[in-house]
């Protein structure tokens, strides 16, 4: 079940110190990002580019799978009225695309039906807004292994093109895609000579845990590398019949949980910043718990 309990100043302050410990500011740059264009991508799907501010060299933010925090100029309806709380709204999203030369960044940001401080925010902005970013940070890529599954929603999909057009392609890789037809076709045709590789099947549409289910209907060889990413009940699936059914080596086996039907994306970082924290309290690092083994 979703943690309910209230926040409280002195909660949000222990979890202000997990942000400012080293170990999870390493890497990261503090810049501003300025929009200079918003278009539409497909239905669902919204462009947003802008120039990223200050000297430093964007090839880090070139790579496969980085993601960015982006901070929206609306307060998280959780944090109303508590001194202390964040006046803004941080979100993550994969980087679509970098052009170091102009310090330019695209983020390719998925429209969901519930109104949200980021959704909100994706309605009204404009060429000029200027809002905080923080970045690079590095997500999973896939594991050894071959050959290669990747399984996506609508939220990871920008992300697992990024993978297949920056990583090498050893073998005959497999795309599930569980997203709207205009979203699909749109990544097939980003994959570009890469789609003679990549086979892109298309999860079936209107069912609970759409890749869940289509996973648990493929034949994965043993020496497969499995990477998903979206929903998280849907990816814990995913992993335990990775581990359980499938044995595959752990290091094989890369999935991640973007976000959680019926949860805030405040709940969530809450959540993750809580276990970072107990988790640094007993003498392990930040990052240390499998975010999967979080609950939410």
């Amino acid at each position: 079940m979703p943690d309910e309990a209230p926040f409280t100043a002195d909660r949000i302050a222990d979890l202000m110190e997990v942000l400012r410990a080293p170990e999870h500011r390493a890497g990261l740059e503090e810049a501003t990002f300025t929009v200079v264009s918003v278009g539409d991508r497909a239905a669902g799907l919204l462009r947003v580019s802008g120039t990223i501010s200050g000297t430093h060299s964007l090839r880090d933010w070139a790579g496969p799978n980085i993601a960015v925090r982006l901070s929206v100029p609306e307060q998280s309806v959780e944090f109303a009225g508590i001194d202390g709380a964040p006046e803004t709204t941080a979100r993550v999203y994969t980087v679509a695309g970098v052009d170091i030369e102009s310090r330019t960044v695209a983020l390719d940001i998925v429209r969901h039906r519930e109104s949200s401080p980021a959704m909100r925010w994706l309605g009204r902005v404009r060429t000029g807004d200027v809002v905080p970013i923080a970045g690079p940070r590095p997500h999973r890529v896939p594991g050894p292994g071959l050959p290669r599954i990747l399984l996506a929603d609508s939220s990871a999909l920008p992300a697992a093109i990024r993978i297949l057009t920056r990583l090498p392609i050893e073998a005959p890789t497999v795309l599930v895609a569980a997203a709207p037809d205009d979203e699909i076709d749109l990544a097939e045709g980003e994959l570009g000579d890469r789609r003679d590789y990549v086979t892109v099947q298309r999860a079936e549409p209107g069912i609970d845990r759409p890749l869940a289910t289509a996973f648990a209907g493929m034949k994965v060889p043993a020496g497969a590398s499995v990477w998903a990413a979206g929903e998280r009940e849907g990816v814990r699936e995913i992993r335990r019949r990775c581990r359980d059914d499938l044995v595959l080596p752990a290091d094989s086996i890369r999935v991640f949980g973007y976000w959680k039907r019926g949860t805030s994306n405040t709940r969530i970082d809450v959540a993750r910043l809580e276990a970072a924290r107990a988790s640094m309290e007993a003498g392990r690092g930040v990052f240390a718990t499998d975010d999967l083994d979080i609950e939410i």
